[in-house]
């Protein structure tokens, strides 16, 4: 690792969010309308220093590290910048750069907006945090301090009480995934007497096959509840309660991208537990289809992006869990641009729309919101993987390898997955874009303004990422090479990958592209279609399946299991255990008993001394009987 002058970055660029948000905390009275620019001075000086490492990133495969105390034997707290978290230092900062542009035109106007613009700060902080950490411990401090930021940001309308209870699931959700953490944090510890990462990582192929497993399942269990993964998925459509500057920053460049950066990083200890690494590739398909499924029967905006996130995130986890690391590290880099394009895009919509986000109630809008449109097409083309696009290099690139490692199974779900994302995608462009506008005149006219500059750069900015943020890894593998050295060269693949053999998995992509989106396009792009749009969706929304309206009773299954037995225990304890035991004897008869007590030894405090000699004699016998018995 460098030890140099340039080790000072790494502090600089931790330190600058929270000064930032301490700051805005500390003066937002007086800052007022200046908050959001001070909040986007603090991240975009954070990108500026995140680039100024590049040059000994790149020199030095082993990264940039600063320790910074030791906390206990064996536990030092320090910063790494390496390959790995430097491709997410980026995101983090570059995008969340971009998102906290957007939001000072989103939330203009509104009277939190110094705690808002806090709140992102605080929020850049923790994934710095998380991502930069050199050990088990500063990770889970980092863990924690994001769930914390969701909490914050996604109950910020605290007026609203469906907000509140969002942002309460999202923390118990992710509560239970710290669980699994913290228990594989103890079993690291007890096994290599370490926490460190280069400890660890160095000891994995010394550690007990059963133990790895189980620690690679506790780790697996944080990653499914961060990243909104199969079983502890349900939390992530209803965070879009949010602003939508937090669902961009959540879903693009934060706190759902975290799994995959856990996974990615202790791939060691994955690579020497085999099961609980295919038990990692079968969540991340299982996902990627069921957030894909459940994404074709959405018609809120946001929803549809949500679920496509949690399908996305899918595909991601799918690639780390068999063994094509890189992969799935440049599915998070694209992913990034393209998602924050649609989330951002979609709040220009409803900003304009005075708060509309049922995509039935739009159409029309290209026209009267190009930059919106142009940009978001982009990103749909790079979500549903259209050649040339960010999404067509790095999501085909991750089912191309499930099937070069040997899963044949895994790669037919990522290719249906790939056919319902291609079919929603492009229905929810046709009915939100094309055609005319169904939804409130007034309102349209009343709102549908062209969107400050603030809104609209970003937008566009991250639209063209969206375009050739893939040819990092097209058509030479620059990106795998780059992250080579991390993984050890264990998922570099074949020079030919882009030759026939990929080809031959491509095929099948092109075709359930053009299933998907030619399906959705005679169903709402044609110029007969899109005469009967009202009446279709109206239609088709009655005609959609319970089980998938209903999420696939998901959240009724959990309410069954968990949160009625909650409320029974609850309502027994207040009705019955606090008042009647811990009330009544614990608290109201201490002082009956008390008095009790105090009558008891009034009366032998009688003055007469045959009861004095009674009570000496009483206690000679028990010293008597203590001596020839007990002892």
């Amino acid at each position: 690792m460098v030890e140099s002058s340039v080790i000072s970055w790494p502090l600089i660029v931790w330190l600058l969010p929270i000064a930032g948000a301490v700051a805005i905390w500390a003066c937002g009275p007086l800052l007022r309308r200046f908050a959001g620019p001070l909040a986007c001075a603090v991240i975009g000086a954070a990108f500026v220093g995140t680039l100024a490492l590049w040059p000994a990133v790149a020199a030095q495969p082993a990264g940039v590290h600063v320790t910074m105390f030791t906390w206990a034997p064996g536990i030092t707290v320090g910063l790494l910048v390496d390959r790995l978290s430097f491709i997410w230092l980026t995101i983090i900062t570059g995008v969340g750069f971009l998102i906290h542009v957007y939001a000072i035109g989103y939330m203009e106007g509104d009277r939190a907006e110094a705690r808002f613009f806090a709140y992102l700060n605080f929020f850049i902080f923790a994934m710095l945090t998380l991502v930069m950490a050199d050990n088990f411990v500063f990770l889970l401090v980092g863990w924690g301090l994001v769930g914390l930021a969701s909490f914050w940001l996604i109950g910020f309308w605290i007026e609203r009480p469906i907000a509140v209870e969002a942002a309460r699931k999202a923390f118990v959700m992710n509560v239970v995934g710290d669980v699994g953490i913290m228990l594989a944090i103890f079993a690291l510890f007890a096994t290599f007497g370490s926490l460190s990462y280069a400890d660890v990582f160095a000891k994995a192929a010394q550690g007990p096959g059963p133990v790895m497993t189980l620690i690679a399942l506790g780790l697996l269990a944080g990653a499914c509840a961060k990243s909104a993964q199969l079983p502890l998925h349900t939390w992530l459509p209803d965070a879009m309660e949010g602003p939508t500057p937090v669902s961009a920053l959540i879903h693009a460049a934060t706190m759902v991208t975290a799994g995959v950066y856990l996974v990615a990083r202790c791939w060691p200890i994955y690579q020497h537990a085999p099961g609980a690494m295919e038990t990692v590739g079968v969540i991340g398909a299982l996902t990627a289809l069921a957030g894909a499924v459940l994404g074709v029967v959405q018609w809120d905006i946001k929803r549809i992006l949500a679920y496509s996130t949690m399908s996305q995130i899918g595909y991601m986890i799918m690639g780390v869990g068999v063994g094509a690391y890189s992969a799935g590290v440049l599915h998070f880099y694209t992913h990034a641009f393209f998602k924050a394009c649609l989330f951002l895009a979609s709040g220009v919509i409803i900003h304009n729309l005075a708060g509309e986000q049922d995509v039935r109630k739009m159409g029309g809008l290209a026209k009267r919101m190009p930059v919106a449109f142009w940009s978001m097409l982009a990103a749909t083309c790079a979500i549903i993987g259209v050649p040339l696009f960010s999404g067509w290099v790095s999501k085909d690139a991750v089912v191309y390898q499930t099937l070069a490692h040997g899963h044949p199974v895994l790669w037919l779900l990522g290719v249906a997955a790939a056919a319902l994302t291609a079919y929603y995608m492009s229905r929810m462009m046709w009915v939100t874009f094309a055609g005319s506008f169904r939804g409130d005149e007034h309102g349209a006219h009343a709102h549908g303004h062209v969107p400050a500059w603030v809104m609209g750069l970003p937008v566009a900015l991250l639209g063209a990422g969206s375009v050739v943020i893939g040819w990092l890894n097209w058509p030479h593998e620059g990106f795998a090479e780059f992250l080579a050295p991390i993984f050890g060269g264990t998922d570099v693949a074949p020079a030919a990958a882009w030759g026939g053999e990929f080809l031959s998995t491509q095929i099948p992509l092109f075709i359930a592209l053009i299933v998907g989106a030619g399906i959705a396009y005679l169903q709402y792009g044609t110029a007969g279609a899109l005469a009967q749009a009202p009446a279709r969706l109206e239609r088709e929304a009655a005609a959609q399946p319970a089980f998938l309206v209903k999420l696939y009773y998901w959240n009724e299954l959990l309410d069954a299991l968990f949160v009625t037995p909650a409320r029974a225990l609850a309502a027994l304890c207040a009705r019955i255990i606090d008042p009647k035991l811990i009330d009544a004897v614990l608290v109201r008869d201490v002082a009956t008993d008390a008095g009790v007590l105090g009558l008891l030894f009034r009366r032998w405090q009688s003055g007469l001394v045959r009861t004095y000699a009674l009570t000496l004699l009483c206690g000679a016998a028990a010293i008597i009987v203590y001596i020839a018995v007990v002892r």
